[in-house]
Order: C-alpha cells, then structure tokens, then sequence
C-alpha cells in the first residue's frame, strides 16, 4: 500500500509538473489550431458562439460538449457549414449512435477549415505568389449517464494542419461533466476544452493551443416557452481586461475600453456569455446571443453597431432539423451558420 501511494504521489508530481511547464511554455507561445474553438453548430453560434448547457437531444450541443451525448437515444447525424468571416469556410460533420458492448453513447466527427488563397510576399514586400491554408480536427466522443442526473463525457481531436505547406499534427481533448434538475430543466456543466499540445510543430518553435475552461448554466421557465442561459469562459485567466501592453496598433480603428485602469465589473462582463431562446411553437425558436468579450475586443470605435450579438432560428420537423445562425464581430465582419440535423433511425 505505501508503494502504492508512494506511486500514486510521484506520478500526481510528474503531471503538475509537466502541466505546470507547459503552461509557463505557452504563455508567450503563438497560437494555433484556432479553428477547433470556433463553433459549426448554428444553435450555438447563436447562443454567444460557446459551449452550452440543454439537456434536449442535439448533437450540435454535444459536439461541443460531450456530456450532453447521453441524452440523445437514437442514432443521428448532423453537418454544419460556416460561411465565415472574408473566404474563409468551416463544415463540420458528425454522427453519434449506441452499441450494445458499451454502456454509454458515442459518436464520430470531423471538423475542417478552409482559409482560402492568401497572398504571399517576400522580405522586401513583393507579391511572390499565394499559399493555402487547411485544417482537420478529427472527433472520437464518449458519454455516459450515471442517474437521471450527472452524466460525464470526452472526446479526442486528433488534428492536421496545413499552413503554406507547412504541416503539423497535434493532440486535444474535451473533458465534461454536468448535473441536471428540477426535471431538466435546469443544467450546469463544467467543460476543459482544447486541452493538448501540438505533436509535430510547423518548425522548430511549438505553439499554443486553443485550450479554455468554461462553465455553463441554463435554465427553462416553467411556465414561459424561454430558457435562459450563461456561459463563464475562459476562466482559466481571471483577468481578460486588455491593458496597455495589448492595445491597438496607433491608427487602428479597435476601441479597448478601460486599458490604464480595468473595472472590476467589465472584467466579470468578458467572462460572461448570455443567451436566449424562445419556443412560439413546438417546431420552431428564435434564438439570440451575446458575447461581451467579443464586442470589446472587435468593435468599431466609430461604429460599434451590433458586434458581439448573435442570433437564428431552428425548424424542427419529423425527421429532421433545420437551423440558422449569423454572429456578428464588426461592421465589416460577421459568419453565417448553416446546419442541418437528421434521425438516422
């Protein structure tokens, strides 16, 4: 038993030791494989663009949060496209199904982003052709129920990027667990998302991955056809204010409230995601979000106009599921979410 514990205890060391070091290696690392943070779901798209908490059988939702797969009882299958901010392009598809050896629902998936043709320069500023970029994440998903309440779930992202014909392949997971009541009504998960590392760097240097910690609550009036929901992100940097060493470029148009003296209470804001959906029937909602976050960081200082704000809508028929999202960032830029759902058996 000591030698047990003995081992337990150098292995529990040796992990927060390497976790501790990576973390201190990506801290002024370049990010990459952004892609698997941006949301194909059009429901979560317009929900503020994160991670959700509804215990409804939608594989859209577990996509994004596995703990959710258990509630989905039979086989189904969902693909997403994301008309994305200039020629960028996201598809996203994924099927979940149950096996009899396995307790628990699992599902598979894949994620890919087009960047389009960019223009290439050389040191002097000379057009010198175009490069391409392309990226797959690659979804295994597992979750299971343990009661009618708490459910766990995970899944692992092998992914592929390739960037101007540099290529590197690296390893992420999601890790979820979530409780629900007052008949489902009400849910709350926790979620380490993007946890991972890249395997094989485009080049000598290794990157920082996409990795966040987020908490997610929603709620379902009882006698109203809204549910409310809310979305803590990022929660693994407790402070998200920009400061003078992040602000804008002289000449840029981003406008950085509070970047001498951050508030207390927008920085709570930045972490907060806020959503709502309304039920006028059984077959359809409205849905609309908004991502405090992303209205500081990206609006206009002239022309804030709706940056931050998301909205859509779902039909939902017999044998399957229609829905739309558009998420604004700027004036300039805003994505549109295109997904469809359908009740394999």
């Amino acid at each position: 038993m000591r030698w047990r514990l003995s081992t337990t205890g150098l292995v529990f060391r040796f992990c927060l030791s390497a976790t501790t070091a990576l973390l201190c290696l990506n801290a002024t690392a370049q990010p990459v494989y952004e892609f698997a943070a941006i949301p194909a779901s059009a429901r979560v798209a317009a929900l503020g663009g994160v991670p959700l908490a509804i215990t409804e059988p939608d594989l859209g939702i577990a996509a994004t949060n596995p703990t959710f797969l258990p509630y989905i009882e039979n086989q189904k299958a969902t693909v997403d496209f994301v008309d994305y901010i200039a020629d960028i392009s996201i598809g996203h598809a994924s099927y979940c199904f149950q096996n009899s050896h396995v307790s628990g629902t699992m599902a598979v998936g894949i994620q890919y982003l087009n960047g389009g043709k960019n223009t290439r320069y050389d040191i002097y500023g000379n057009e010198a052709g175009s490069f391409s970029t392309n990226e797959y994440a690659f979804h295994l998903s597992y979750g299971r129920r343990f009661d009618s309440c708490f459910a766990i779930g995970a899944t692992l992202k092998p992914i592929l990027s390739n960037v101007a014909g540099y290529t590197s392949f690296g390893l992420l997971t999601d890790i979820s667990a979530s409780y629900t009541f007052n008949e489902g009504r009400t849910a709350a998960s926790a979620l380490l998302r993007n946890a991972g590392s890249q395997i094989t760097a485009y080049d000598e240097h290794y990157g920082r991955v996409p990795f966040e910690a987020l908490v997610s609550f929603s709620h379902q009036l009882e006698h109203a056809p809204f549910r409310l929901s809310l979305v803590l992100q990022q929660l693994q940097k407790p402070r998200l204010n920009a400061d003078s060493k992040n602000s804008s470029e002289p000449g840029s148009e981003v406008e950085h409230d509070n970047i001498t003296l951050p508030s207390l209470a927008d920085n709570i804001l930045r972490h907060c995601v806020f959503g709502l959906e309304a039920f006028p029937g059984k077959q359809f909602n409205v849905r609309v979000g908004f991502n405090y976050k992303r209205r500081q960081e990206l609006k206009l200082k002239d022309a804030p106009g709706m940056a931050g704000m998301s909205l859509g809508f779902g039909l939902r028929l017999k044998r399957f599921c229609v829905e739309y999202a558009h998420a604004r960032y700027t004036q300039a830029g805003a994505s549109n979410h295109f997904s469809v759902a359908l009740n394999v058996r």
